[in-house]
């Protein structure tokens, strides 16, 4: 069954405008926002794939008249989280583009004008412009673009040598939160001001209704089953590609066939409930990390109401709006039009009865706040990203240790030559996860001058 065959319902309008901007006589570049899972990175695979809408056949009369002809484009995909890219972005960035110009294009240019450039930030500008003056469009496609944020993966010099280069090709760059938010001083550089903000969201309810049917035609109960799977899915393209998985394994498990398709429900609910575990949860880590701006306690007011069923449009009130539009644009709320349900509510009921689970019971003196996650086995750090668990199991088992930085390099990176700034950054969003953890796990202390070391919680 293939789930990619509908990836794209509901998101024609962000493609086209990306590829008419892309592809303009002064070409355009774009931020791609959106929360973890919500098809950042699929998007911009299908952007840059042979077949795909800027380079294939297929797509030739949606393209701008001068760039019908896919071979004037070139499409560089890079993803920021990859070790090589995260040790020197722009060098990476300009090998990748050299390695297309030269071996898949075999396009001639002055390569020796071009390497004879200072820096691999002039390289990819002076190719860039080369490849321009020959009438040819480069787009520069930039997955998980947080991390040149996060971790100062370009430096403000490299900045200010790629000042021009927008003016040379376009930029498509995919990040989990919008640029100033996450840095504001680099955001407001002149490469990067000039972006037209993208974001991306759940689907529209005729999209996701279209994404579900398609399946159909392997699992024909679909058909009976439409509007409760796109309630359940909750119109999330996450969810919605696990379908197309999740029906061939009741398939397999119910190979004889119920007259009904009401009775695969219960087996469809239960196994879509497991298969959004890891988004549930990682959107339950975003609720313990909230931007400074938001009020812990009006979201999970706002949360805690949500569960018990919609949240009427009357009811809410003025200094909810930016508690209840940050939920919205993280994908965790939507609003709902049923007959006599016009409100507010959570994107699927599945994550209301993950985030009733996850609630305390009784509320605080303040009304309904929430307890934070507690962590007191293994599989509870999948609330931690996969370098920050593994950055605390080894502590765990060095406690009251002095680790140096080295030796944290070697064993949890695996990359003995990184810069220390690599674990210097890790240690610091650790340290947020472990103020706000209950009960305590314990803290990390600096060992000036030789490393840091993890004391446990009595």
């Amino acid at each position: 069954m293939d789930a990619g065959r509908s990836s794209f319902a509901g998101r024609e309008r962000v493609v086209n405008e990306i590829i008419q901007g892309v592809l303009a006589p002064q070409p355009q570049s774009f931020s791609l926002v959106g929360p973890k899972f919500i098809g950042k990175s699929h998007l911009l695979h299908y952007l840059s794939a042979d077949d795909g809408p800027l380079t294939g056949e297929a797509f030739a009369a949606q393209r701008p008249r001068a760039y019908q002809d896919g071979a004037r484009i070139l499409v560089t995909w890079v993803d920021c989280h990859w070790q090589d890219a995260q040790q020197d972005l722009s060098g990476w960035i300009y090998e990748n583009l050299r390695a297309h110009v030269r071996d898949r294009a075999k396009i001639p240019v002055n390569w020796s004008q071009i390497e004879a450039q200072p820096s691999a930030s002039r390289r990819v500008w002076q190719l860039a412009r080369e490849l321009s003056l020959k009438g040819l469009r480069v787009v520069l496609l930039l997955d998980n673009f947080d991390r040149v944020f996060e971790n100062q993966l370009v430096s403000p010099e490299s900045v200010d040598e790629l000042r021009p280069l927008t003016l040379e090709l376009a930029l498509l760059v995919a990040t989990e939160q919008p640029l100033h938010d996450l840095d504001r001083e680099l955001a407001a550089s002149p490469l990067f001001n000039v972006m037209a903000q993208l974001f991306l969201g759940l689907l529209d309810p005729g999209a996701a209704r279209e994404w579900v049917l398609s399946y159909a035609g392997d699992f024909p109960p679909v058909h009976e089953l439409a509007d409760e799977l796109v309630q359940l899915t909750g119109m999330h393209p996450f969810l919605l590609r696990r379908l197309g998985d999740i029906l061939v394994e009741v398939r397999q498990m119910l190979p004889s066939t119920p007259a009904s398709g009401a009775a695969h429900l219960p087996l469809l609910r239960l196994r879509l409930a497991e298969h959004g575990r890891v988004l549930f949860e990682t959107a339950w880590k975003r609720l313990q990390n909230l931007p400074p701006r938001l009020s812990s306690e009006m979201v999970n007011r706002l949360i805690m109401r949500m569960i018990a069923g919609p949240l009427p449009l009357a009811d809410i009130q003025m200094e909810q709006t930016a508690a209840l539009n940050w939920l919205i644009n993280q994908a965790m709320v939507t609003c709902c039009n049923a007959p006599g349900a016009n409100g507010y509510q959570l994107f699927t009921p599945l994550f209301a009865e993950f985030l009733a689970r996850k609630f305390a019971s009784e509320p605080d003196a303040h009304g309904a706040t929430v307890s934070p996650p507690v962590i007191t086995s293994a599989l509870d750090l999948d609330q931690f990203t996969k370098i920050e668990a593994s950055l605390l199991r080894y502590f765990q088992t060095h406690q009251n240790e002095t680790v140096s930085t080295e030796q944290l390099l070697a064993e949890v990176w695996k990359r003995p030559g990184a810069t220390n700034r690599r674990v210097q950054e890790a240690i610091r969003r650790l340290r947020l996860q472990l103020e706000t953890t209950e009960p305590p796990i314990g803290i990390i202390e600096n060992d000036r001058g030789r490393g840091y070391r993890f004391v446990p919680a009595t």
